[in-house]
């Protein structure tokens, strides 16, 4: 958050009324100086803090979801884009791995479920180890933003932008458990869209509190359908891991190998039991609060729009 107060500051007084591709060009600027810190700092930090990673990953999808959403308005440099894009796909399996360890450990506390949990925690160690290479990316050439001529003025654009981005997540919000992922990639690349104007107009702290919530709910529902994905990749470690014993013994060992099929299959009927439970508890939970937390940030983004608009007009 205070990297993004930090963006509104290189804005002038008047910004609202300015050309929206002038504007968005500087935060998008901002915005690739944070993420250039961001990698300095998880080249010379990586292995002594653990959180450099996630800042990194963070600060690239802020500046990603800027030029992405400030595309029709500013002009950038489509090789740099590509790179941008290649570290982003290269940083997944890192998180995807971290998440998944989390949820295992959340898998132990249940009495019924910590032994295979643990065990298949040990086998990720020895499947998917984590990575010790380090990312490598050239900060140089930088996306080089540039305003596209005769753009709207920042607060026409930006009230286009969030009226569109409301309505793709009210879609999205509509269908439901088929929705729900697409719903919360948008809602992400709303608070990145908002977040540069916090400074300037205090009454967005609300607002972005309600889409992290919003975002941190659907990715905890997301995380745990991925989770239900990988089970049949735990149940072949688990049963890579079992037979090796019984065949070391001559003959068929037919009770043996049906025991540890058995054995198995058990303990990934209990996996799937424990995650469905999980996310249908959290998915009711976020059904009881979708709606008026919605209606909140309804609320809150046509204010935010008004709050612009009279400010590009002198408050008038």
């Amino acid at each position: 958050m205070a990297k993004a107060k930090k963006h509104a500051r290189r804005l002038d007084a008047g910004f609202a009324a300015q050309p929206a591709g002038e504007v968005a060009a500087t935060l998008i600027r901002a915005q690739q100086s944070v993420f250039r810190d961001a990698w300095s700092h998880y080249r010379k930090a990586a292995e002594d803090d653990p959180e450099a990673l996630h800042d990194l990953r963070v600060e690239l999808r802020r500046l990603r979801a800027w030029v992405r959403l400030a595309r029709d308005v500013v002009k950038t440099r489509k090789a740099t884009r590509r790179r941008l894009k290649a570290l982003g796909r290269s940083t997944s399996p890192m998180r995807d791995r971290e998440v998944m360890l989390d949820l295992l450990h959340q898998v132990g506390d249940t009495p019924d479920c910590a032994e295979v949990a643990e065990r298949i925690t040990r086998l990720t160690d020895e499947h998917e180890p984590a990575a010790h290479q380090r990312l490598v990316f050239d900060l140089k050439p930088g996306l080089k933003p540039r305003a596209r001529s005769k753009t709207p003025p920042f607060f026409e654009w930006f009230g286009e932008q969030l009226t569109l981005m409301l309505d793709l997540i009210r879609r999205d919000f509509a269908q439901g458990r088929d929705g729900f992922h697409a719903a919360r990639i948008q809602v992400k690349h709303l608070r990145y869209l908002v977040e540069p104007l916090h400074e300037p107009f205090t009454e967005v702290d609300a607002l972005l509190k309600d889409l992290k919530a919003i975002q941190d709910r659907l990715g905890d529902l997301h995380d745990l359908l991925v989770f239900r994905e990988r089970l049949p990749i735990y149940a072949g470690w688990l049963i890579a891991d079992e037979l090796p014993e019984p065949l070391a013994r001559p003959g068929k060992q037919t009770r043996a190998v049906t025991r540890s099929f058995a054995g198995v299959r058990d303990q990934t009927i209990r996996l799937a039991g424990w995650q469905h439970e999980a996310f249908e508890t959290r998915w009711q939970a976020w059904e009881t609060e979708r709606p008026a937390i919605e209606k909140r940030v309804v609320t809150a983004c046509e204010r935010l729009a008004a709050s612009l608009e009279s400010s590009a007009r002198g408050g008038n």
